[in-house]
């Protein structure tokens, strides 16, 4: 049950940039001659290594990334041809000595490059950006009531004073070096800014409706009495597994009985229960008997699929992750479908589920939520966003947005601005699946070995609690987020390396315990 989608065997990070470089081409034959040199540097003013610099990528200027184009890499400098449009912003994950390694943008001040701005030095770049990011949101939110710390503003300070000595340095190392401590600074300050708005909106905004805080029960009951212990300490929220493959691995062998023992524990304690999911085209989400079916056919034993399990449940399932990465990220496209199947599938999926309970929540999950998987695959692609953005405009009716936000390469500044993007489609969020881990190295325990990932420091139990305490704050000041969902719940079997909250043996990790005292607070 607890198989995930293969590109994330080998990395989490830049939204997967790292194992999605390895797993593309360098592109390091051009058939036209480059236009756009970039260079760049790791902090000490050493060459960026080929590998990681070909993980750079470009956007628009409403942050959708754009189709690689034809490029050649080498130590600390990029060519590539232009994007496919102008202006455009670049991203890169980098590492910032002083605060961890992280996606870095260029934007040109918001105005983005052309041509003219080449050859760029994005050490130099990434600082200037990232600090006008910050000043434009203190502004914007001090214009709206909100005050905060003078240790935002000296922070901001001492970015700006670096940025212009940075700009003046007359040699390559110490200007690299002074952008590193301005993008420090800032980024440090981005983080505090955006925790200090949130505890600002949770006391000014009390939730006045049932807020969900979930974890996937996968567990049940085999983990034994710790784990159902401490589950229904925490939660008022559980995800059920119904992955195709396991749940019917011959045609009509449906396995109902497991999740009914599960359901029915759940339901007595007063957990509301997510199923998960309805449609998902990874290996796991397709049963042996259905690869050599046709279209068609695979549409109508999806349809069957839906309406049985949805109406079986009926009076106990409420919520359905009804598609999930269905914008067609290739590890969750097995079958090969084009994007037009995709949203006549989700428009039948979400259909049969109304047909099997006429009140139950449609879920649309989605990873790789800052849509990374344009620019690191070929065309066809589409990013979470953009698929949403279908779906609404053709008028497929869902529920809720559903977002996957294992640890992303992300500082939470950059978190807090993809959930206020995704909030503008209208629609509630639920973050369905999250994970940090709380040790670095290899969990062999895990199904992806090797803990990933660099905020504030190497993983530990701290490390992980406060990522844990900063996020989920930031999340419920949100309006829009009506849930949040930690993936694995124990170490023992699960998909995020040490990313549980109780370890192997069933003990409570200080984020079980950081986490329960702020749910606490909040539900008082």
């Amino acid at each position: 049950m607890m198989h995930r989608r293969k590109i994330l065997r080998l990395s989490g990070g830049l939204g997967l940039s790292f194992v999605l470089a390895q797993q593309r081409s360098l592109r390091a034959i051009d058939t036209k001659p480059p236009r756009l040199k970039v260079l760049c540097y790791l902090p000490d003013g050493s060459l960026l290594p080929r590998k990681p610099l070909n993980q750079l990528y470009f956007l628009d200027l409403q942050d959708e990334p754009l189709p690689t184009p034809s490029r050649s890499v080498q130590e600390g400098v990029l060519l590539s041809e232009l994007p496919g449009v102008i202006p455009f912003a670049i991203a890169l994950r980098l590492p910032v000595e002083g605060f961890g390694e992280v996606a870095l943008y260029a934007d040109n001040g918001g105005r983005g490059f052309t041509p003219t701005d080449f050859p760029l030095n994005l050490n130099v770049a990434f600082a200037q950006t990232r600090l006008n990011r910050v000043q434009t949101a203190l502004q914007r939110w001090q214009s709206q009531g909100f005050s905060f710390s003078g240790q935002i503003e000296q922070r901001l300070g001492r970015a700006r004073r670096a940025m212009n000595e940075a700009i003046a340095a007359s040699t390559l190392p110490a200007k690299v070096k002074l952008c590193n401590a301005a993008l420090v600074e800032s980024l440090w300050a981005g983080e505090e800014l955006v925790l200090s708005k949130a505890q600002q909106c949770i006391a000014q905004y009390p939730r006045t409706k049932v807020f969900r805080f979930g974890c996937n029960a996968f567990g049940y009951p085999k983990a034994g009495p710790d784990y159902k212990r401490y589950f229904q300490q925490m939660f008022n929220f559980a995800t059920v597994p119904f992955y195709w493959k396991p749940f019917e691995p011959e045609p009509g062998k449906t396995q109902f009985a497991d999740r009914d023992i599960t359901v029915a524990w759940l339901q007595k304690r007063g957990i509301a229960v997510k199923g998960h999911p309805l449609v998902w085209f990874h290996e796991i989400g397709i049963p042996d008997w259905v690869r050599q079916k046709s279209y068609a056919e695979i549409k109508t034993l999806l349809r069957r699929r839906i309406i049985d399990i949805t109406a079986h449940y009926r009076d106990r399932i409420a919520y359905f992750d009804v598609t999930n990465e269905a914008h067609g990220a290739p590890w969750a496209n097995d079958l090969h479908f084009s994007p037009e199947q995709f949203l006549d599938l989700t428009r039948m999926a979400v259909r049969a589920a109304r047909q099997g309970n006429p009140n139950v929540t449609r879920i649309l999950n989605c990873c790789c939520a800052w849509g990374e998987t344009v620019a690191y695959y070929p065309p066809p692609q589409r990013s979470p966003f953009q698929y949403l953005k279908a779906c609404i405009a053709k008028k497929i009716p869902f529920e809720v947005i559903g977002i996957q936000l294992y640890y992303p390469d992300q500082d939470l500044f950059e978190i807090d601005r993809l959930l206020d993007r995704f909030s503008t489609l209208g629609k509630p969020i639920h973050i369905t699946e999250l994970g940090v881990s709380s040790a670095t190295g290899i969990d062999q325990q895990s199904y992806l070995k090797d803990a990933r990932g660099l905020w504030h420091g190497p993983w530990s139990q701290t490390i992980q609690a406060d990522w844990i305490e900063q996020f989920y704050t930031i999340c419920y000041s949100k309006s829009a987020i009506e849930a949040i969902s930690w993936w694995d719940f124990t170490d023992s079997g699960c998909f995020w390396p040490f990313g549980g909250l109780l370890d192997r043996n069933m003990r409570p990790k200080e984020a079980f315990y950081r986490l329960k005292n702020l749910l606490a607070q909040w539900q008082n």
